[in-house]
């Protein structure tokens, strides 16, 4: 089983609001052909937030649906260059009305959501106010219809490791116990406080069997780490991308509604050769190279890891020409409040655990295939993308470069 969990928390505190110029978001990658789904500005959002993130070194796993979601609520709050920044580098079309913005996010939502077996996927939204704080009705109502946003009322003033307490102790219910601690400190000054969750837990179609992972060689491209490497024989998704010197695999789960894909490079291990990997896509080429692939039958080695990524994101939205949103002065949310307000922080954490398990059914059929002789492999032994894609709708709900796996022992 493999369960991913990702948490996003924006911190609003104290401020005023005046308006401010506007500086269009610029373009990241030199090939921006985005249709009009959700799903493809959802990518596209990827991988700008990506682009900015270039200079960390390590792994960097975020949740692109959790962070446009959470910003598109703000979206419903804000005025002036606050909305038209948020608009600007969320990417929506200037044709696309707000109702429709926020509609396909309701519809995306619940198609998201998913309570099966072998799948589960749960996604919750709360808003933390300051008591006597006051928020307007339209707000309230609008993203309550929209991103089911649940509303609480606490005394960051007075009692702010309490504020602080009860927050994680909703987070840590709603994340199964993975994340247990998203906050460690909450500031006094705190007027509002969103948080979004995203838990998913899915069983692979075809899992892979825990006596034949064994310790094996992941190159980083700086060491040599020793990682359990899972391992098994099955007819999975894949594509050659020799545009990229890169090859493509899907591993999809129980009911293929959702998929992992890796895409692993072929040239020079470093870091340089993942990013360059990463500009080279856009949502058209990875929609066409995604709707290319064919099963095929081989060898699949796929590190057993967990991955954890922690960070706040307010500096890499400034990056993409977001800032008045965290200005005492220039931020606007007058359709949010009457009080003067800014955005402090933006926290975002990803867990990630990846391991053999399926159902017993699947792991029979995975036993038989175990039996089949091929020479065909596709190896994830250095860095990689990866990411979880809806495959309805394309939304990508995890997306990643993986660069150092995390051992994950039993």
């Amino acid at each position: 089983m493999r369960s991913c969990v990702v948490v996003m928390a924006v911190v609003l505190g104290l401020g005023a609001a005046l308006p401010g110029p506007l500086e269009p978001t610029p373009r990241f990658h030199s090939r921006r052909q985005a249709g009009p789904s959700l799903g493809d500005l959802i990518q596209e959002f990827a991988l700008d937030i990506s682009s900015v993130s270039w200079s960390e070194q390590g792994n960097m796993v975020l949740s692109p649906f959790s962070i446009t979601s959470l910003l598109s609520m703000l979206l419903l709050g804000t005025s002036g260059t606050t909305y038209h920044e948020l608009r600007s580098a969320l990417l929506y079309p200037a044709t696309a009305e707000d109702s429709a913005v926020h509609t396909s996010y309701q519809a995306l939502t619940q198609s998201l959501i998913q309570d099966n077996p072998g799948m589960l996927v749960s996604i919750a939204n709360r808003l933390y106010l300051q008591t006597g704080v006051n928020v307007l009705a339209a707000f309230s109502q609008d993203a309550q219809r929209y991103y089911g946003i649940s509303v609480r009322e606490l005394n960051f003033a007075q009692n702010p490791n309490g504020a602080r307490d009860a927050i994680n102790a909703w987070v840590s219910r709603e994340t199964r116990g993975k994340i247990p601690r998203l906050l460690n400190f909450v500031s006094p000054q705190t007027t509002a406080l969103a948080v979004n969750t995203v838990y998913f837990k899915g069983a692979w179609e075809t899992p892979f069997q825990k006596r034949t992972t064994h310790p094996s060689t992941f190159n980083t491209g700086t060491q040599n780490i020793t990682v359990p490497m899972m391992s098994s024989m099955m007819k999975v998704p894949y594509l050659d991308l020799p545009d990229a010197n890169a090859e493509m695999i899907a591993l999809p789960y129980q009911g293929r509604q959702f998929a992992m894909f890796f895409i692993v490079p072929r040239g020079p291990v470093t870091l340089n050769t993942l990013l360059e990997l990463e500009f080279y896509l856009d949502a058209d080429t990875l929609n066409r190279h995604i709707s290319n692939m064919r099963d095929v039958q081989m060898n699949v080695f796929v590190p057993r890891m967990s991955i954890n990524y922690k960070a706040d994101l307010a500096d890499t939205l400034k990056r993409l020409k977001v800032t008045s949103l965290f200005d005492s002065v220039r931020g606007d949310f007058s359709r949010m409040t009457t009080d003067k307000v800014m955005v402090d922080r933006v926290i975002h954490e990803t867990i990630i655990d990846i391991t053999e398990e399926g159902t017993e059914a699947a792991a029979a059929t995975a036993t038989d295939l175990n039996r089949i002789g091929t020479s065909r492999s596709f190896t994830v032994d250095r860095p990689a993308l990866m990411f979880i894609r809806e495959l309805r709708t394309g939304a990508p709900l995890f997306w990643g470069r993986l660069v150092q796996p995390e051992p994950l022992l039993d």
